[in-house]
């Protein structure tokens, strides 16, 4: 199943041009005009990445990432301006974005992000799992060992 990128623009021409680029890249999309409805529509696991530009009319980019990463602290969040600064990249970065961008966007440079993104996310949930793994392996030591002093015991006794 491919993954889901939701794009959140005021920009009409950018919803289409960017839905277009990231479809023909083969992923799910789904555009909103404005932060507010896809706050609204917003679910967890409804959206495998977002990508929002940083200054739209009633909330910006950077307020609808933090109420995003309350909802679902694991979701993939990339900032999009057309007008980079540094203040706003360490803005974005401090509200939970992973990524920062300019636009225009290059296909390569989307495909590689999201991309990119994607992978890094499957890797910590990877590792997640595995610590939870481990610590279940930790925590049923003291069992094999009670059974391996009974079957020495019982060995002994025979």
């Amino acid at each position: 199943m491919a993954a889901t990128v939701w794009i959140v623009d005021d920009d009409e021409s950018v919803r289409g041009v960017l839905g277009a680029m990231i479809r023909e890249l083969g992923y799910e999309v789904q555009v909103y005009e404005q932060a507010e409805s896809a706050l609204k529509a917003y679910q967890p696991a409804a959206a495998d990445v977002i990508i929002t530009d940083v200054r739209m009319p009633g909330m910006s980019g950077m307020d609808l990432t933090r109420a995003l990463l309350e909802i679902d602290p694991d979701l993939i969040i990339m900032v999009l301006t057309g007008f980079p600064s540094i203040p706003d990249a360490v803005e974005a970065v401090r509200a939970g974005a992973c990524d920062f961008l300019s636009k225009p966007c290059r296909i390569e440079e989307i495909r590689i992000r999201i991309s990119r993104a994607l992978e890094n996310r499957a890797v910590h949930e990877r590792l997640r799992r595995t610590r939870m793994m481990t610590w279940g392996l930790i925590a049923s030591l003291p069992v094999w060992f009670i059974l391996g002093i009974l079957l020495a015991i019982f060995l002994i006794k025979a």
